[in-house]
């Protein structure tokens, strides 16, 4: 029997369990059977909390009718928004329910091996928020929390048995109990909270402001050469359009029109990944179907050093505010929100150098990405991939690599750089590109082509002493050869100090490689046994 239900929230009520009448699916439900809540484009699985049918819950308010109560923070992360949407509740079959085959977890202070014994036991249904979990019986509500940050396979409800394995986080202290039943309440420090001050010290507020961009960098007239990257994008993007999604719904199922999560950007530094990012923008805004679809396109630019603080628990707010306002800035909208210096945010909780605010700030920003919804797109960017959290890392399942650009790509760099110069026909870009080799586009940009050349080019022509110069091959390579690449020596230099870090980056790791050869450096420094300093 499946009923109509009007769902409504209480901050109160257990996530692992939903309030409904006893009889209102047919037969009579006992405490744990299987609930299923549907509604367009998904369902949800809970364990039964059934209620006599005419019976009032607590005071002042109505019997439970066609309500279905469930907790409010869970709704608002897994259901759509309830005004005006349909619901519907059904008795559940566990057959429905993916057996999970991983789960990370932030025990929130209980023991993990007790919390895992637990829920191993009641073969508990989780769900990809912070849980509030009833462990009671028939007659008694006792439950105990603890953060789900991330399920293997990628579902709103996956149910845990013996073949599960377990990822637990390290953000609290673990706290010893002496039976599994006694497993614990809240215990400990919060998933997003905690810091790194004194207990007593007050907690700034969030202190973060984004400024919404019109994207105006596009990857036909202003990306050099990554053609793989780009289709990635493309790909990528089409899955925000619904006339495309739904196609592939229709061809493959709803498993290949998952978004799956974000994008990572990895690579030497100056090499791009801002620009691809906001291309990405571009692409989304004028080269879809997404504004029609969602409305207004806007790029959103936040750095990991102006989310990070040296107060206590600004960070974790900084990366909620920050969100929030993506949020915010994407209603009635879409939104790319990119985050420059991303492994700042999300740090390996497994670094035993790492201290516990640190450690809170990767949680926070895992339980952030938990939340996007679709018409929010985040994109991270990071020179160093493999000093971030593993969990976090799998919330970017699309991983781009951006290298150093070859002779082909730094000829449309300066293609692309000297677009609006006069004389641009006296430049044989294609020489440049190749004596370039080696430069970064940021060098070329900043070093070559900066300010120092702008001072050059208006003095040339202000002071009556000299004659306007013609920016021809022959300049540009003079300009070119009065500087040294540094940053890919200096980069790969760091990099190779961590080599055995790579393994999980391969084609970032064929690069340094190479690079280190070209260079003369061996794994782990320069010949010699001498390390390489930048």
């Amino acid at each position: 029997m499946t009923l109509n239900a009007q769902v409504t929230t209480d901050d109160d009520r257990p996530t692992s369990h939903v309030e409904i009448g006893e009889t209102k699916l047919g037969g009579r439900l006992e405490k744990g059977d299987i609930v299923t809540v549907q509604f367009d484009g998904g369902e949800v699985h809970f364990r039964a909390d059934p209620v006599a049918d005419g019976a009032i819950p607590s005071p002042g308010e109505p019997a439970i009718g066609q309500k279905v109560r469930v907790n409010s923070q869970l709704a608002d992360q897994l259901f759509p928004p309830i005004r005006g949407a349909q619901f519907k509740a059904k008795s559940g079959s566990a057959g429905r329910i993916r057996t999970a085959d991983r789960v990370t977890i932030d025990p929130l202070g209980n023991d993990p091996e007790k919390l895992r014994q637990l829920l191993v036991r009641q073969e508990a249904l989780l769900h990809p928020v912070r849980e509030t979990y009833d462990l009671g019986g028939p007659d008694e509500i006792k439950t105990v929390e603890f953060i789900v940050d991330e399920v293997e396979p990628r579902q709103p409800t996956v149910v845990v048995d013996g073949t599960t394995d377990f990822e637990f986080t390290d953000a609290g202290e673990p706290m010893a109990v002496s039976d599994p039943d006694d497993v614990g309440g809240t215990g400990g420090s919060g998933g997003g909270g905690g810091g790194g001050g004194e207990s007593g010290d007050e907690e700034a507020d969030a202190n973060i402001s984004i400024t919404p961009e019109e994207p105006d960098k596009s990857f036909e007239a202003d990306v050099a050469g990554l053609e793989g990257v780009k289709r990635t994008a493309q790909m990528m993007l089409s899955l925000f359009d619904p006339s495309v999604s739904q196609e592939i719904v229709d061809h493959y199922g709803e498993e290949f029109a998952d978004r799956g999560g974000g994008m990572m950007l990895y690579g030497p530094p100056g090499c791009g990944k801002t620009l691809i990012s906001e291309a990405i923008a571009y692409e989304a805004k004028y080269n879809t179907d997404i504004e029609s679809a969602y409305g207004d396109v806007v790029f959103l630019e936040v750095r990991g050093s102006d989310v990070v603080s040296k107060y206590a628990g600004e960070s974790e707010k900084n990366v909620q505010a920050a969100f929030d306002q993506a949020h915010e800035l994407a209603s009635g909208g879409f939104a790319v929100l990119f985050f420059d210096e991303v492994e700042t945010l999300i740090p390996d909780r497994s670094d035993d150098n790492l201290q516990r605010h640190e450690r809170a700030l990767t949680n926070a920003f895992l339980q952030q990405m938990n939340d996007v919804e679709d018409n929010l797109l985040v994109i991270g960017a990071t020179n160093m991939p493999f000093s971030i959290d593993p969990a976090a890392t799998r919330r970017f399942p699309i991983q781009q690599f951006i290298p150093q650009p070859e002779a082909e790509v730094m000829t449309e760099v300066w293609e692309t750089s000297l677009g609006k110069i006069a004389g641009r026909d006296d430049v044989d870009c294609r020489q440049l590109g190749e004596a370039s080799v080696g430069y970064t586009p940021a060098e070329i940009a900043d070093r070559v082509l900066g300010s120092d050349l702008q001072r050059e080019l208006v003095e040339s022509v202000a002071l009556d002493d000299r004659e306007p110069i013609q920016p021809d091959t022959e300049f540009l390579l003079s300009r070119l050869n009065e500087t040294d690449p540094k940053t890919v020596r200096q980069y790969v230099s760091s990099v190779m100090k961590q080599a055995q870090e790579l393994e999980g980056f391969p084609e970032m790791k064929t690069y340094v490689e190479q690079q280190a050869q070209e260079f003369g450096m061996i794994p782990g420094g320069a010949p010699g046994g001498q390390t390489e300093e930048p």
